[in-house]
């Protein structure tokens, strides 16, 4: 609204915005949650895939059949990305694991206290041995890498929804959040953000996104709704965050949120035209809340914007003064990223 994009006051015209939500409850929510943030009391539609029983490709193409992974050249990409081992990955991880431990007072585990008596060394990698787990349809980690990755998630949660004691207690700085949530940011880096996985996972949304953007393409429908728009949200999840970051080459750090795929959390698409030569140029930002303001239900507002941090396309030829990228580069880096077998 601030750009123009969308008018001040009233309701938006019909086909100016469209919602498209995964199929879960959460996801809905998302979707009528900004619905009746942007237009109160206007009839905007969330849109879902006509079987909300069934999971969406659109999301996932992997495990509704529609492509599959392949085993060995996934698990060889995993493993290099990992340092050789899943053994090497914990290994150089150690700190984190470590302040973990404190944080679970894992030292006077039953477990530990008895190694301790034999003289023998005690932590979380040794008696969680992590292992990769590759099939057709998904990548997992089990162990030490899987148990952190869900309990500095949990933590956060504590914290950004004001409870008093997140981690009882013992958790009190930036530091040590930042600390925790490199090991849940860790499993994202393996699992969700190798090219080989996400270039699969993310080619549906990479080729809505590429429709949504591409000005004056057929009028093409999409669950129920009529492409180009001037404004598409589309309601997923952390994991789509980094499937879409890992395809693209995007890397990202969030300043006061430690967290890289954080809770409502937005990668952002805007096609800009340049007025002199009527180019059109692509920006691509990660808008997100901080963890101080999700603890403080801090109201968002152009005064108190939530945190933004512009990303750039690392493959894009041809940048404007702004660092973004042309459209006609944009594109060439989508085509070269999606995996024609998995689109819809």
């Amino acid at each position: 609204m601030a750009d123009g994009l969308l008018a001040k006051k009233g309701c938006p015209q019909p086909g100016q915005v469209a919602i498209i939500a995964d199929v879960d409850e959460r996801t809905r929510k998302t979707g009528e949650a900004f619905a009746a943030g942007l237009a109160p009391d206007c009839a905007i539609t969330v849109h879902t895939q006509a079987d909300t029983s069934s999971p969406d490709p659109l999301f996932n193409p992997l495990k509704t059949g529609v492509c599959q992974l392949d085993n060995a050249n996934v698990t060889d990409a995993i493993l290099s990305r990992a340092g050789g081992s899943i053994a090497d990955f914990t290994g150089h991880r150690q700190t984190a694991f470590r302040e973990l431990e404190r944080v679970l007072n894992f030292p006077q585990s039953k477990l530990c206290l008895n190694r301790e008596k034999q003289d023998e060394s005690c932590s979380l990698t040794q008696a969680l041995p992590s292992e990769l787990k590759v099939s057709a349809d998904n990548v997992s980690l089990t162990g030490a890498v899987s148990l952190a990755s869900m309990l500095t998630e949990i933590f956060l949660l504590q914290q950004a929804q004001g409870m008093p004691e997140p981690g009882w207690g013992r958790i009190t700085d930036s530091h040590q959040w930042n600390t925790l949530l490199s090991l849940h940011n860790a499993q994202f880096y393996l699992l969700q953000r190798t090219p080989e996985v996400a270039r699969s996972r993310a080619t549906p949304l990479l080729d809505l996104i590429m429709t949504a953007l591409t000005p004056h393409p057929p009028q093409k429908q999409a669950y129920g709704v009529t492409l180009p728009t001037s404004v598409l949200f589309i309601a997923g999840h952390d994991t789509n965050l980094a499937n879409l970051g890992g395809a693209l080459e995007l890397n990202w750090t969030l300043p006061g949120q430690p967290d890289n795929t954080p809770p409502g959390g937005e990668l952002v698409f805007e096609r800009w035209r340049r007025l002199s030569d009527n180019s059109q140029w692509i920006q691509v930002s990660l808008v997100f809340q901080t963890l101080q303001q999700m603890r403080d239900k801090t109201p968002l507002s152009l005064n108190t914007p939530p945190g933004e941090v512009k990303l750039t396309l690392a493959g894009c030829e041809e940048r404007n003064a702004q660092g973004m990228c042309s459209l006609a580069g944009f594109t060439q880096i989508v085509n070269e990223a999606r995996i024609p077998a998995c689109s819809l």
